[in-house]
């Protein structure tokens, strides 16, 4: 476990880079309202070092001393950009690292991760490249500052989804095409916020050959 700092804190950082003798390209994972790191980092890791691509995945909540993220706390007007600060340091943290290319970037968030993800999309100084956002949504303020600049996105969504309605999904689309923002959608039928294990194979996939064509 790695660490670095963020608003004078530590933070926890779990990271996989490929042996490489030049910079390659990076992901960063951001986790969802439970605060696993751990789930997704280990299903993505061994792909993803196959093909030459670097990962980091951030414990964010370290920043506020956050175990898991209700709707109170993320709704505060506090969390949120205390949170956002400590992943955009995360930016700076991969893009200081010999084995990343910090002109090839990506955001992969889940669920609350996938919210973060794509407020960050809008900024126009980030250097991210491309993002993929599994069960997340824009919502106000970000959903107004998106431009034909955004990131080309991958939005993947269970249309059973209870926590966050597939609704946001089919909100992040309309708002890209409208934008002329290149992005693909995939709905996934009868899965819930919590993917099944084949579903999770299947996102791996869509991910790897997404991230090839933009990353």
């Amino acid at each position: 476990m790695q660490t670095f700092t963020s608003g004078n804190t530590a933070i926890r950082l779990r990271q996989s880079e490929p042996a490489s003798a030049t910079p390659r390209p990076a992901i960063l994972l951001l986790h969802g309202a439970g605060g696993n790191v751990d789930q997704w980092f280990d299903r993505l890791a061994p792909p993803l070092a196959a093909a030459g691509i670097a990962l980091y995945a951030p414990h964010y909540f370290d920043r506020t001393a956050t175990a898991f993220a209700d709707t109170a706390t993320i709704l505060d007007g506090e969390h949120v950009p205390l949170w956002l600060e400590t992943v955009r340091d995360t930016l700076t943290y991969i893009s200081e690292r010999p084995a990343a290319d910090p002109s090839r970037i990506a955001l992969l968030g889940i669920s609350l991760g996938a919210f973060i993800s794509l407020a960050l999309g809008t900024e126009a100084a980030q250097p991210i490249k491309a993002i993929v956002e599994l069960s997340g949504g824009l919502v106000s303020p970000w959903d107004a500052r998106v431009t034909p600049n955004f990131p080309p996105t991958l939005i993947l969504h269970g249309e059973a989804d209870k926590v966050v309605p597939v609704a946001e999904a089919h909100k992040v689309d309309r708002i890209l095409t409208e934008h002329q923002v290149p992005h693909q959608t995939q709905l996934f039928a009868a899965e819930d916020h919590w993917f099944s294990t084949a579903a999770q194979i299947r996102i791996v996939t869509l991910v790897s050959d997404f991230l090839a064509a933009y990353l």
